[in-house]
């Protein structure tokens, strides 16, 4: 008798763990799917298809200390997704004047899926007039993006993000 006694709670607590095992799981799922769900949402956002194509659409931003004022555009429109491309960006002082030839440096990625870029961007060239071409950019997919300027002159640096989303 007390062997059946036993062999009942043993059964009875599996029984237990196997509901609370099924309901977990299938919170889980839920929450996968509701996750799955809200980055599609988030994928098929798109913003205004003008903004950052072209110097009159571009996007001005002091940086963080306030040491620059930082604008930036595409070179193409509308902004492609899957190649390698350009973009400008200009650089001025707090003064107004366009920054000459400044060190500038560009990181950047999704930070959503904390993911870099899949390319290694570089700000190559100055163009003259504070303007600087940024190199390799390429956009994997659509969602949020961020480039992300370091710009150094002198015994100065500062940084400055633009948010990208596409």
């Amino acid at each position: 008798m007390k062997k059946i006694k036993i062999a009942l709670k043993f059964i009875a607590s599996l029984v237990v763990i196997s509901s609370i095992v099924s309901c977990a799981s299938s919170n889980l799922e839920k929450a996968e799917k509701q996750f799955h769900a809200n980055m599609m949402k988030h994928n098929q956002h798109k913003t205004d298809d003008k903004k950052y194509t072209g110097r009159n659409n571009a996007v001005t931003h002091t940086s963080k200390s306030g040491l620059y004022k930082a604008t930036l555009f595409c070179n193409q429109s509308p902004i492609p997704i899957g190649k390698i491309h350009d973009w400008t960006v200009h650089i001025e002082g707090p003064d107004g004047k366009p920054l000459e030839n400044a060190k500038v440096f560009v990181f950047g990625g999704m930070p959503m899926h904390q993911h870099d870029f899949s390319t290694i961007p570089r700000v190559k060239e100055y163009l003259g007039n504070g303007d600087y071409r940024v190199e390799g950019i390429k956009f994997s997919m659509r969602g949020h993006w961020e480039m992300r300027f370091t710009v150094k002159e002198n015994n100065k640096q500062d940084k400055v993000i633009f948010g990208i989303d596409l």
